[in-house]
């Protein structure tokens, strides 16, 4: 396993600022005050008539060709690919100078979310010099691949964060960017989903999750530095487009998940001193792979989803969203 790694520094953990549950000024009046209103995603009349939302991402499509187009948002120096990945940590982790709560979570709130996600992995992974030396159609399918797996890993990972400073958070309590989904607080509206009773698809959302409290408990014991985060997430992402994709794409994820693994070996080997990292890598791969398992575990309850219409939302671009929550098959 010695071959697997290569460089970064160490997180520096840092304490968040007073964070009182109770203060209202941390519930803002409205989404726009903290994930702002959809710039590039649109909700169109239902079509098919089986659908009650129907979502148009094309003006999101071609924002992500826009940022493709024109490359890193800032010049990187750093020794290592993986190092340069770990620079966008503020891509990966909780922001704890702006942590507030949903007070609802409906259609506007849930297409935030996945705007702020599809862009933010889009800017996090131009930092790796192998993704951008890709085709175009290559980077756009790893991308509508990928982000929800950012987004899930993420949501992880955020969670796990809080809960290691704060002890009396409540096992309910997740973070979707720095805001914080908690049932005591936030009305979840599903009449924008599903015509069926809130409780329904409230067990089908929470089925999606399977498994996800073990990868926050395991990512709270390992509280993993900057550039093991990004190492897991990148390997995340990289190892289920391979899965799913196979043949060229899965050639194409298996050289990129063995360059960032050369560049972690390096950076236990030269920046940490630690040849013996093997047994921390197992550690943080299982971490990994229990995501993959989430991912695939929950598949059948997807499938039946499509089979009883319990998500009736459509998008233009259905293969974004597959594997996603709120996958359906619809297409315009």
């Amino acid at each position: 396993m010695e071959h697997i790694l290569k460089s970064g520094r160490v997180e520096r953990v840092q304490r968040f600022s007073e964070f009182q549950y109770g203060r209202d000024q941390l519930i803002p009046k409205s989404p726009s005050s903290y994930l702002g209103r959809p710039e590039f995603l649109m909700f169109c009349d239902p079509r098919p008539s089986n659908l009650i939302t129907f979502i148009d991402v094309h003006k999101l499509i071609s924002e992500a060709s826009r940022l493709l187009n024109s490359g890193c948002e800032s010049v990187l120096i750093a020794e290592t690919q993986l190092e340069k990945l770990s620079l966008g940590v503020n891509y990966l982790k909780l922001d704890s100078e702006n942590l507030k709560f949903f007070r609802k979570f409906g259609r506007v709130e849930f297409i935030d979310v996945v705007e702020y996600y599809y862009m933010s992995v889009i800017k996090w992974i131009m930092r790796f010099d192998e993704f951008q030396a890709l085709e175009r159609d290559v980077q756009m399918k790893l991308l509508n691949s990928i982000w929800h797996v950012f987004m899930k890993f993420h949501t992880c990972s955020s969670t796990a964060t809080f809960r290691k400073v704060y002890k009396n958070s409540k096992p309910y309590q997740k973070f979707f960017r720095n805001v914080c989904m908690d049932k005591d607080r936030a009305n979840f509206d599903t009449t924008w989903i599903s015509d069926l009773p809130k409780e329904y698809v409230s067990m089908y959302i929470k089925s999606q999750r399977v498994l996800e409290d073990e990868v926050i408990e395991n990512l709270e014991k390992l509280n993993p530095t900057d550039v093991e985060v990004s190492f897991m997430f990148a390997q995340t992402c990289f190892q289920y487009a391979g899965n799913r994709f196979q043949g060229e794409i899965l050639k194409i994820t298996d050289h990129l998940q063995q360059v960032l693994s050369e560049d972690m070996h390096y950076y236990y080997t030269e920046k940490m001193s630690n040849p013996r990292y093997s047994k921390r890598l197992a550690e943080l791969l299982k971490v990994d792979n229990t995501i993959q398992k989430s991912i695939w575990k929950s598949r059948p309850l997807r499938d039946l989803n499509r089979v009883f219409n319990v998500v009736k939302v459509g998008f233009s671009h259905p293969q974004m969203f597959e594997d996603s929550a709120f996958c359906t098959g619809f297409e315009n």
